[in-house]
């Protein structure tokens, strides 16, 4: 599976991160950039430390799962 994590600064500058199971193989990192820009301007969320400012990264993460029993 593949995960996007999405990394944002707070209002105290502390890290809020969003992640999004089962993201696409052909995702870019202009796409990525435009959704984050655009969930600090819209003002989607907001954490215990308050609004996201700022963007801080994003990692496309991948695990793998094996089944034991």
């Amino acid at each position: 599976m593949k995960k996007l994590e999405m990394k944002f600064r707070n209002e105290l500058g502390r890290i809020a991160t969003l992640s999004v199971d089962y993201v696409r193989d052909d995702v870019t990192r202009e796409e990525v950039e435009t959704v984050m820009q655009s969930i600090i301007d819209k003002n989607v969320f907001q954490t215990e430390n308050g609004k996201l400012k700022e963007i801080d990264s994003a990692d496309i993460v991948s695990t793998d799962v094996v089944e034991l029993i």
